[in-house]
Protein backbone atom coordinates (compact mmCIF):
# COMPACT_ATOMS: atom_id res chain seq x y z
CA UNK A 1 0.00 0.00 0.00
CA UNK A 2 1.45 3.62 -0.97
CA UNK A 3 1.63 6.01 1.99
CA UNK A 4 -0.81 9.00 2.28
CA UNK A 5 0.00 12.68 2.12
CA UNK A 6 -1.42 15.07 4.41
CA UNK A 7 -0.81 18.73 2.62
CA UNK A 8 -1.00 21.01 5.75
CA UNK A 9 0.04 24.87 6.98
CA UNK A 10 0.57 23.56 10.17
CA UNK A 11 2.15 19.82 11.50
CA UNK A 12 0.95 19.94 14.73
CA UNK A 13 -2.20 20.90 13.98
CA UNK A 14 -2.32 17.40 11.79
CA UNK A 15 -1.44 14.73 14.80
CA UNK A 16 -4.81 13.45 15.85
CA UNK A 17 -5.73 12.52 12.40
CA UNK A 18 -2.11 11.05 12.07
CA UNK A 19 -2.21 9.41 14.97
CA UNK A 20 -5.36 7.54 13.63
CA UNK A 21 -3.99 7.10 10.81
CA UNK A 22 -1.05 5.03 11.50
CA UNK A 23 -2.92 3.09 14.07
CA UNK A 24 -5.21 2.22 11.51
CA UNK A 25 -1.53 1.06 10.30
CA UNK A 26 -1.41 3.32 7.07
CA UNK A 27 1.96 5.50 6.15
CA UNK A 28 1.38 8.94 6.93
CA UNK A 29 3.51 12.06 5.38
CA UNK A 30 2.58 15.05 6.77
CA UNK A 31 3.95 18.27 5.00
CA UNK A 32 3.95 21.84 5.09
CA UNK A 33 6.84 22.06 2.65
CA UNK A 34 5.38 20.46 -0.01
CA UNK A 35 2.24 22.02 0.47
CA UNK A 36 4.11 25.42 -0.35
CA UNK A 37 5.84 24.03 -3.59
CA UNK A 38 2.80 22.05 -4.95
CA UNK A 39 0.98 25.47 -4.45
CA UNK A 40 3.34 27.00 -6.33
CA UNK A 41 4.74 24.62 -8.72
CA UNK A 42 7.82 24.10 -7.48
CA UNK A 43 9.20 20.05 -7.65
CA UNK A 44 6.18 18.67 -8.79
CA UNK A 45 7.64 15.82 -10.57
CA UNK A 46 7.22 13.19 -7.77
CA UNK A 47 3.72 13.68 -6.65
CA UNK A 48 1.81 11.50 -9.22
CA UNK A 49 1.25 8.11 -8.68
CA UNK A 50 3.32 8.27 -5.21
CA UNK A 51 0.79 7.98 -2.93
CA UNK A 52 -2.77 5.58 -2.19
CA UNK A 53 -4.60 9.15 -1.17
CA UNK A 54 -3.59 13.31 -0.58
CA UNK A 55 -5.55 14.56 2.37
CA UNK A 56 -5.91 18.22 2.18
CA UNK A 57 -6.57 19.88 5.62
CA UNK A 58 -8.28 22.00 7.13
CA UNK A 59 -5.45 24.72 7.62
CA UNK A 60 -5.59 25.53 3.78
CA UNK A 61 -8.46 27.81 2.11
CA UNK A 62 -10.88 26.74 -0.10
CA UNK A 63 -9.27 28.32 -3.45
CA UNK A 64 -5.72 26.88 -2.19
CA UNK A 65 -7.25 23.66 -2.67
CA UNK A 66 -9.23 24.33 -5.49
CA UNK A 67 -6.11 25.34 -7.44
CA UNK A 68 -4.26 21.93 -6.51
CA UNK A 69 -6.91 19.23 -6.90
CA UNK A 70 -7.49 20.98 -10.49
CA UNK A 71 -3.33 20.87 -11.31
CA UNK A 72 -2.72 17.74 -9.42
CA UNK A 73 -6.31 15.62 -10.07
CA UNK A 74 -4.71 13.10 -13.02
CA UNK A 75 -3.78 9.86 -11.20
CA UNK A 76 -4.40 11.56 -7.67
CA UNK A 77 -7.43 10.63 -5.04
CA UNK A 78 -7.74 14.22 -2.88
CA UNK A 79 -9.81 14.26 0.52
CA UNK A 80 -11.15 17.01 2.11
CA UNK A 81 -9.84 17.28 6.22
CA UNK A 82 -12.57 18.26 8.17
CA UNK A 83 -12.99 18.80 12.00
CA UNK A 84 -16.59 17.27 12.20
CA UNK A 85 -18.53 15.55 9.87
CA UNK A 86 -20.40 17.80 7.99
CA UNK A 87 -23.68 18.91 7.47
CA UNK A 88 -25.61 18.20 3.68
CA UNK A 89 -25.04 21.52 2.24
CA UNK A 90 -21.35 21.58 3.98
CA UNK A 91 -20.72 18.33 2.14
CA UNK A 92 -22.28 20.29 -1.29
CA UNK A 93 -19.38 22.87 -1.18
CA UNK A 94 -16.87 20.12 0.07
CA UNK A 95 -17.85 18.18 -2.67
CA UNK A 96 -17.37 21.13 -5.06
CA UNK A 97 -14.06 21.61 -4.66
CA UNK A 98 -13.71 18.14 -6.42
CA UNK A 99 -12.39 16.27 -3.86
CA UNK A 100 -13.24 12.76 -3.50
CA UNK A 101 -14.15 12.37 0.05
CA UNK A 102 -14.04 14.19 3.27
CA UNK A 103 -12.06 12.87 6.23
CA UNK A 104 -13.05 13.90 9.90
CA UNK A 105 -10.14 13.47 12.35
CA UNK A 106 -13.50 13.00 14.76
CA UNK A 107 -14.56 9.72 12.79
CA UNK A 108 -13.95 6.32 15.31
CA UNK A 109 -11.72 4.28 14.20
CA UNK A 110 -13.79 1.76 12.92
CA UNK A 111 -15.01 4.08 10.28
CA UNK A 112 -12.29 5.44 9.16
CA UNK A 113 -11.52 2.25 8.78
CA UNK A 114 -13.79 0.87 6.55
CA UNK A 115 -14.27 4.11 4.92
CA UNK A 116 -10.77 4.07 3.52
CA UNK A 117 -10.82 0.70 2.96
CA UNK A 118 -13.63 1.05 0.76
CA UNK A 119 -12.77 4.00 -1.19
CA UNK A 120 -8.89 3.28 -1.54
CA UNK A 121 -10.14 0.15 -3.47
CA UNK A 122 -12.44 1.25 -5.47
CA UNK A 123 -10.80 4.85 -6.71
CA UNK A 124 -7.74 3.90 -6.96
CA UNK A 125 -5.88 5.98 -9.16
CA UNK A 126 -4.30 4.16 -12.26
CA UNK A 127 -4.03 0.81 -10.88
CA UNK A 128 -7.44 0.41 -12.28
CA UNK A 129 -8.08 -1.79 -15.82
CA UNK A 130 -9.52 0.83 -17.85
CA UNK A 131 -11.78 -2.19 -19.78
CA UNK A 132 -15.63 -2.06 -19.84
CA UNK A 133 -17.62 -4.59 -21.62
CA UNK A 134 -21.02 -3.73 -23.71
CA UNK A 135 -23.71 -5.90 -24.77
CA UNK A 136 -24.12 -6.02 -28.58
CA UNK A 137 -26.56 -2.90 -28.12
CA UNK A 138 -24.00 -0.62 -26.51
CA UNK A 139 -25.22 -1.06 -23.00
CA UNK A 140 -22.90 -1.02 -20.51
CA UNK A 141 -22.89 -4.21 -18.61
CA UNK A 142 -23.74 -4.21 -14.66
CA UNK A 143 -20.84 -5.03 -13.70
CA UNK A 144 -18.87 -2.23 -15.42
CA UNK A 145 -22.18 0.11 -14.44
CA UNK A 146 -21.02 -1.20 -10.49
CA UNK A 147 -17.29 0.10 -11.09
CA UNK A 148 -18.41 3.73 -12.32
CA UNK A 149 -20.74 3.97 -9.56
CA UNK A 150 -18.07 3.20 -6.77
CA UNK A 151 -15.95 6.26 -7.85
CA UNK A 152 -18.87 8.61 -7.50
CA UNK A 153 -19.78 10.98 -4.71
CA UNK A 154 -23.25 10.41 -3.39
CA UNK A 155 -25.08 13.08 -6.03
CA UNK A 156 -22.97 12.04 -9.08
CA UNK A 157 -24.36 8.60 -8.20
CA UNK A 158 -27.99 9.65 -8.04
CA UNK A 159 -27.16 12.01 -11.46
CA UNK A 160 -25.72 8.91 -12.84
CA UNK A 161 -28.06 6.57 -11.86
CA UNK A 162 -31.18 8.59 -13.17
CA UNK A 163 -30.13 8.95 -16.60
CA UNK A 164 -28.89 4.86 -17.00
CA UNK A 165 -32.32 4.62 -15.40
CA UNK A 166 -33.87 6.76 -18.72
CA UNK A 167 -32.70 4.44 -21.35
CA UNK A 168 -31.18 6.92 -23.39
CA UNK A 169 -33.83 9.17 -23.35
CA UNK A 170 -33.47 13.08 -21.77
CA UNK A 171 -33.83 13.58 -18.28
CA UNK A 172 -35.28 17.20 -17.91
CA UNK A 173 -33.42 19.33 -15.34
CA UNK A 174 -36.99 19.61 -13.12
CA UNK A 175 -36.67 15.35 -13.18
CA UNK A 176 -33.01 15.62 -11.80
CA UNK A 177 -33.32 18.32 -9.58
CA UNK A 178 -36.45 16.23 -7.77
CA UNK A 179 -34.23 12.69 -7.58
CA UNK A 180 -31.05 14.59 -6.14
CA UNK A 181 -32.97 17.12 -3.82
CA UNK A 182 -36.17 16.85 -3.68
CA UNK A 183 -37.53 19.78 -5.35
CA UNK A 184 -37.46 21.44 -8.44
CA UNK A 185 -34.50 23.80 -9.13
CA UNK A 186 -33.86 26.63 -8.27
CA UNK A 187 -30.12 28.50 -9.62
CA UNK A 188 -27.99 26.67 -7.14
CA UNK A 189 -29.34 23.65 -8.02
CA UNK A 190 -28.64 24.48 -11.55
CA UNK A 191 -25.15 25.79 -11.28
CA UNK A 192 -24.24 22.11 -9.16
CA UNK A 193 -26.03 20.56 -11.76
CA UNK A 194 -22.75 21.56 -14.27
CA UNK A 195 -20.19 21.15 -11.75
CA UNK A 196 -21.70 16.86 -11.42
CA UNK A 197 -21.44 16.67 -15.05
CA UNK A 198 -17.89 17.86 -15.35
CA UNK A 199 -16.69 15.79 -12.51
CA UNK A 200 -18.82 12.82 -13.76
CA UNK A 201 -17.07 13.35 -17.36
CA UNK A 202 -13.76 13.85 -15.60
CA UNK A 203 -14.25 10.35 -13.51
CA UNK A 204 -15.24 8.34 -16.85
CA UNK A 205 -12.35 10.04 -18.26
CA UNK A 206 -9.98 8.46 -16.01
CA UNK A 207 -11.74 4.91 -16.23
CA UNK A 208 -11.13 4.86 -19.56
CA UNK A 209 -14.61 6.21 -21.18
CA UNK A 210 -15.01 8.92 -23.54
CA UNK A 211 -16.93 11.82 -21.63
CA UNK A 212 -19.25 12.72 -24.29
CA UNK A 213 -21.20 9.65 -23.29
CA UNK A 214 -23.25 12.15 -21.22
CA UNK A 215 -24.95 14.42 -23.54
CA UNK A 216 -26.03 18.11 -22.43
CA UNK A 217 -29.27 19.18 -24.55
CA UNK A 218 -29.28 23.00 -24.04
CA UNK A 219 -32.82 24.11 -22.56
CA UNK A 220 -34.17 20.23 -21.96
CA UNK A 221 -31.71 18.13 -20.14
CA UNK A 222 -29.22 15.38 -20.06
CA UNK A 223 -29.09 11.84 -21.65
CA UNK A 224 -26.68 9.04 -21.82
CA UNK A 225 -25.68 8.34 -24.91
CA UNK A 226 -24.69 4.69 -25.89
CA UNK A 227 -25.58 4.49 -29.78
CA UNK A 228 -22.01 5.44 -30.57
CA UNK A 229 -21.09 2.38 -29.54
CA UNK A 230 -23.49 0.34 -31.55
CA UNK A 231 -20.56 0.66 -34.53
CA UNK A 232 -18.05 -1.38 -32.04
CA UNK A 233 -20.86 -4.67 -31.91
CA UNK A 234 -22.04 -7.61 -33.49
CA UNK A 235 -24.54 -9.20 -32.45
CA UNK A 236 -24.91 -12.47 -30.12
CA UNK A 237 -20.97 -10.75 -29.26
CA UNK A 238 -19.05 -8.69 -26.51
CA UNK A 239 -16.29 -6.35 -27.01
CA UNK A 240 -13.75 -5.40 -25.16
CA UNK A 241 -13.26 -1.23 -25.63
CA UNK A 242 -9.84 -0.58 -24.46
CA UNK A 243 -9.10 2.77 -23.83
Amino acid sequence: MKPLLILTKNILFEQTLQNNLQTLNYEVFCSKILFEKLLHRIDTTKIDDTFAGIIISDTINDDEARQLISEFRKNNLFFRKVSMIPSENERDRIEELGVDGWISDNSPLDQLREYLVTILADVRKGEREKTLVFSQHGELMHKEIQTILHVLSNKEKIFFQKLIDSNGEIVSRVEMSEAIWGECPNNSHLAQMSILVKRIRWKLKELGIEEDIIETTWGKGYRLNQSRFESETTENEYYLLNK
